[in-house]
């Protein structure tokens, strides 16, 4: 009888233990601390398959200047309108300025919006489309 009771006892210390770190952990949670765009940097950019972002500036006028390096391991022919160089070698950058975005006033941030990059491989000869996103301030 004495067993019993000690192993419940036991198993209620650390239910109620338990207990506690998730409901903590859930406060912290509705609270906004497990977020990871707080701890990010003013600058955001990322999703891209083929691309690296190198830097990003979005212009009050809903302008965006773009600078991708080719991380895809080969030449390729970016397609899209507004990037030079368009033959860019492995390792290598294109800068794309892209218009069409919300524009703002200097200082303040502008929401994910999705960018689309078009190239051609030039090792399969296969056209794609890569997608990624930025965030960050209007500068």
């Amino acid at each position: 009888m004495k067993r019993g009771q000690s192993a419940l006892e036991y198993l209620m210390t650390y239910g109620w233990a338990i207990l506690a770190v998730v409901i903590i952990a859930g406060a912290l949670w509705y609270l906004g601390i497990f977020d990871p765009s707080r701890f990010a940097g003013e600058k955001q950019c990322g999703g891209f398959s083929a691309f690296t972002c190198q830097d990003q500036r979005m212009n009050t006028t809903g302008t965006l200047a773009l600078v991708l390096n080719n991380k895809l391991g080969g030449a390729m022919t970016v397609t899209t309108a507004g990037c030079t160089p368009t033959s860019v070698s492995a390792n290598a950058n294109t800068t794309c300025t892209l218009s069409g975005y919300p524009s703002g006033t200097t200082g303040n941030s502008f929401s994910r919006v999705t960018v689309s990059v078009n190239y051609t491989d030039a090792r399969s000869g296969l056209t794609h489309t890569d997608s990624g996103f930025v965030a960050g301030k209007y500068e």
